[in-house]
């Protein structure tokens, strides 16, 4: 699959399945990241969920995509699949992802994005504070990581998806989120 059709898929899987969900969750009081287990030949979801934290503030969008994945009664194994999250995953995401098995790894907002425009430094601080690092190595043992943003600004034609990502930013924007005191702050 070229990479303009892999991140085109991507971007429709936040857009018509993770965001609609989120839309709903951010309205019961939970926080606006999400996730999906994608086909890895198709990009098509097997799941998605949704940030969860009125239920356990455990219950990132990666954890509930997880833990819903994880509940499926029959599911293909994680080496034959993608992880996508709307933003890079913090240290307990992360490790939940690695710990499940994927080998694959996208997101669409990076820490720094998170931080400007969500106003929420706690995942790069978790880094520092407990790991005396700034995130996640691209490339580690457990899985390779990848931005959809540096995917799309490196692609042939990165004009092609403005539409889209203008779109799923005005979404996310458009989310009024209820306050949540994040440990440490």
């Amino acid at each position: 699959m070229r990479l303009e059709e892999k991140l085109e898929k991507m971007l429709d899987v936040i857009r018509y399945e993770i965001l609609p969900l989120t839309e709903c969750e951010v309205k019961r009081g939970n926080h606006v990241f999400g996730g999906a287990v994608l086909r890895s030949d198709t990009l098509t979801s097997v799941m998605v969920g949704s940030n969860n934290r009125v239920e356990s503030p455990l219950f990132h969008g990666e954890i509930d995509t997880l833990n819903r994945f994880f509940k499926l009664p029959v599911r293909p194994h994680t080496d034959e699949l993608i992880f996508l999250a709307t933003h890079d995953p913090c240290p307990m995401c992360a490790a939940a992802v690695a710990w499940a098995g994927f080998k694959e790894v996208w997101f669409l907002f990076g820490y720094k994005d998170v931080e400007s425009e969500f106003g929420m430094p706690v995942d790069l601080e978790m880094y520092r504070e407990l790991f005396s690092t700034g995130g996640v190595r691209k490339e580690n043992k457990f899985f390779s990581k990848y931005s959809i943003k540096e995917a799309i600004a490196e692609s042939a034609d990165p004009d092609a998806f403005h539409e889209a990502l203008d779109e799923i930013e005005k979404r996310y924007a458009a989310m009024e989120v209820a306050d949540f005191a994040y440990p440490g702050t």
